[in-house]
């Protein structure tokens, strides 16, 4: 009546799930970024055949532990990006002098006068 040997076999469709509801450890980061969580819920909420509601239930539980893993991958990539975005731009770094730290008004900006379309074109022919 119920087929969970189908679902949970080492290739099942639901088989890292499983796996991540009974043992956790036992997934790796590459495992757990495979995992499409979105279809993973709609075969678990309208299977093809009967699940029992244990088992359901414990698909669900490896579903939050999937995307508890995922979140805390993610916020750990965001805080690392950030770490590195506050050391770049630290506002006490500069290593120029204290005399030369503005730039001089002709050397940033551009010249008001253009002589160079005043000059004539070649004749071609």
């Amino acid at each position: 009546m119920f087929y969970m040997h189908l679902l949970v076999n080492r290739r099942g469709p639901l088989a890292k799930i499983w796996l991540a509801a009974h043992w956790e450890k036992k997934l790796t980061k590459a495992h757990i970024f495979e995992c499409n969580l979105e279809a993973t819920i709609k075969k678990i909420v309208s299977p093809k055949f009967t699940i029992a509601l244990r088992t359901s239930g414990h698909l669900l539980l490896g579903v939050v532990r999937i995307y508890h893993r995922k979140t805390k991958y993610l916020l750990s990539d965001c805080s690392e990006a950030l770490t590195k975005m506050k050391t770049a731009f630290r506002p006490g770094l500069v290593d120029l002098p204290e005399e030369s730290c503005e730039a001089a008004y002709q050397s940033i900006t551009l010249p008001e006068e253009f002589h160079d379309f005043e000059t004539t074109l070649p004749d071609l022919k």
